[in-house]
């Protein structure tokens, strides 16, 4: 397998492929609203020769991009939503919203996507430079934020086509991404009675009591969780204002996380319960609405293999002296006690991550055989939802390390069209893994 070819076209496009992910980032539209982020990159797949749809109506910012109608199919996997809250004016190191309370790029999606569609890119080129038999899918994927996006599209039967899925992550330094936490996210929402709280108090049933009665009681619960599991929560509605009515309706929105499927849905089993307990307390009642399911990522030795092999080829990254000074800039004192480097040169190429994160990607790799990894594009110790990450995402070392991995993707997938040995392993990892797990 040539790299150099691959690192040929890819350098070709660099340019167009930079101001796609700047645009992305200065759009930073939120959860399924990605409406011009998503048509920015179809209209690019179609300049360069992809077969684009957008087949769900239910789904209007999903699409897939093609180029091959024969042989295995390489899937690789974009996201492009932003966070809301994070806005952030661009390199600078001091907290500085463009926008009050707007959205920014917080998690990096900016650069996912584009690198997908770099790689999605490259192996076109060397499909038709090499004569290999296949074809290439990339995939639009919205929503992954709070949504669960990917999950959406396995119902809509987004992936039926893929072969093997790749795909990757920004972060703070380099390595696989094969063992996020699975991760329920669950709205409840608490319904009383309002009562005028000084003349008549006793008629009233305070749905905000039931909410602080709930938090405190899984609070209580941490105590009593496996150490890997993760349980967080936001306030979507306090119930008014007025400090002289009772609230009626109060609702608070849980993230519920463990290290495996089972783990969450037990403990989700457990919070429910909790919330059914402040409502007897507090004489209400609670609605529990079950938003989005991340699954854990189900790993596949084959692949991460291949990963390492190519992530060991394309890193560590080299930076200039001005870009080590711009990393420093944006090091929050004491968020990496053990860093000795503004950006880490030394990427974590270990095949198992303990990850706090948890990724809808996960949902895919029980549906196909799929592989993730993560590159360093920020300063060391930058924490991704943070809006220092929002800043860096449009500074040279961000797009240094989208186009690495961009690179690490399309070597692995030209890899992977040329070896029919190598795409039978992976095929046969998935099944024992999954018969393994089930």
């Amino acid at each position: 397998m040539d790299m150099t070819r691959i690192a040929f076209y890819l350098e070709q496009s660099k340019d167009l492929f930079i101001h796609t992910s700047n645009t992305i980032w200065e759009y930073a539209e939120t959860r399924f609203e990605e409406h011009k982020s998503s048509k920015l990159q179809a209209d690019v797949m179609k300049r360069l020769g992809f077969e684009v749809c957008f087949p769900s109506s239910s789904l209007p910012t999903a699409f897939r991009a093609r180029y091959g109608t024969s042989g295995p199919v390489i899937g690789i996997l974009g996201e492009y939503d932003a966070l809301p809250g994070l806005s952030q004016k661009a390199d600078c190191p001091v907290q500085q919203p463009l926008i009050p309370q707007g959205s920014g790029h917080g998690c990096g999606h900016n650069l996912l996507g584009t690198a997908g569609m770099a790689a999605a890119l490259a192996v076109r080129h060397y499909i038709e430079d090499t004569g290999i038999c296949g074809s290439v899918v990339y995939y639009g994927c919205p929503g992954e934020e709070n949504g669960a996006g990917k999950a959406l599209m396995i119902e809509e039967h987004f992936f039926d086509e893929a072969d093997i899925m790749l795909s990757w992550h920004p972060h703070y330094k380099s390595g696989l991404f094969n063992n996020s936490l699975a991760n329920v996210r669950v709205t409840y929402t608490f319904h009383g009675k309002s009562a005028h709280a000084s003349l008549a108090p006793h008629l009233g049933r305070s749905a905000l009591d039931a909410c602080e009665l709930m938090n405190i009681g899984v609070n209580y619960l941490r105590e009593h969780m496996i150490p890997d599991a993760r349980v967080h929560y936001a306030y979507l509605n306090t119930g008014g204002t007025a400090p002289n009515i009772i609230p009626a309706e109060a609702q608070v929105f849980y993230a519920i996380r463990a290290p495996k499927d089972r783990d969450t849905g037990e403990l989700k089993e457990r919070v429910d319960n909790i919330a059914q307990g402040a409502a007897l307390m507090t004489g209400t009642q609670v609605t529990i609405k079950q938003n989005a399911v991340y699954r854990s990522f189900l790993p596949n030795s084959t692949l991460d293999q291949l990963l390492i092999k190519h992530l060991k080829a394309s890193t560590p990254i080299c930076y200039t002296e001005e870009e080590i000074r711009y990393a420093r800039a944006f090091q929050l004192e004491g968020s990496l006690p053990h860093a000795k480097l503004s950006i880490d040169p030394y990427p974590d190429l270990t095949l198992d991550r303990k990850s706090g994160i948890s990724t809808d990607a996960g949902n895919v790799s029980w549906e196909v055989p799929s592989g993730s990894f993560m590159v360093n594009c920020y300063a060391n110790g930058s924490p991704l939802h943070h809006w220092t990450v929002t800043a860096q995402g449009k500074a040279s070392i961000a797009h240094k390390g989208m186009l690495t991995a961009s690179r690490i993707i399309s070597s692995a997938a030209a890899e992977l069209l040329e070896n029919p040995e190598l795409l039978q392993n992976a095929r046969e990892d998935f099944k024992k893994a999954k018969s393994t797990v089930l």
